[in-house]
């Protein structure tokens, strides 16, 4: 908010920048800090655990690790979009990609470990399916790109 001038009743008149934050990057922004907040506390846990181990679920060394990278990956990304830093719309493609492609991994290998699970078809199914939410995310986050160079406030 830009303060202007006082008004009669000494009131201060109140405008919002011309450069504001658009709902959508406000949301990632704060994702991203919930994210690396949550891979931080995982990383504590993992080194010192916080709870009983019979009630979490069972999750392999490398899935830990791979969930704690890409949850510690957004820290610099929120960074970049408070700042509007020009780098930060690149990372955030790095981010995209890597995000996509631990789920597609995630969600193929728990498909080859079903008895029933229909084979190749459903491979191609969920295949197609995450390959189409990761380009809807990544055209909007190409469109994004105006926000990281204009001039921040």
């Amino acid at each position: 908010m830009v303060v202007t001038d006082r008004r009669e009743g000494g009131r201060w008149d109140i405008m919002a920048p011309e450069a504001e934050r658009p709902f959508g990057i406000r949301v990632l922004m704060w994702l991203c800090l919930l994210s690396s907040i949550s891979a931080l506390m995982d990383l504590v846990s993992s080194i010192h655990p916080l709870y009983p181990s019979r009630y979490i679920f069972p999750e392999t060394p490398a899935q830990r690790t791979v969930s704690i990278v890409i949850g510690l990956l957004c820290a610099p990304l929120f960074y970049g979009i408070r700042r509007r830093l020009a780098v930060a719309w690149k990372f955030g493609w790095v981010v995209l990609i890597a995000s996509f492609s631990s789920l597609i991994v995630e969600a193929l290998a728990s498909l080859k470990q079903m008895p029933q699970s229909g084979g190749w078809i459903a491979s191609a199914v969920v295949t197609i399916g995450f390959a189409a939410v990761a380009i809807y995310w990544g055209r909007w986050w190409k469109r994004q790109k105006s926000y990281f160079i204009q001039p921040g406030p």
